[in-house]
């Protein structure tokens, strides 16, 4: 699932980076949402990383 959202984001992102250039309206708005939407899915495996290995897991 987790995968599926990674993924999601990061071609979405890429593809709006990509029409930002041909977009007759407004492409520097569409270029920043792209950006914005690459960098979540590179910090959406970071973010469940320190999720999961935090202070609070008990060591067994």
């Amino acid at each position: 699932m987790l995968f599926a959202l990674y993924i999601i984001l990061l071609l979405g992102g890429m593809y709006l980076v990509g029409v930002s250039f041909a977009s007759p309206i407004l492409p520097g708005l569409i270029f920043i949402a792209g950006i914005l939407c690459i960098s979540a899915a590179v910090a959406v495996p970071i973010v469940i990383q320190r999720a999961d290995s935090g202070p609070h897991r008990s060591r067994e």
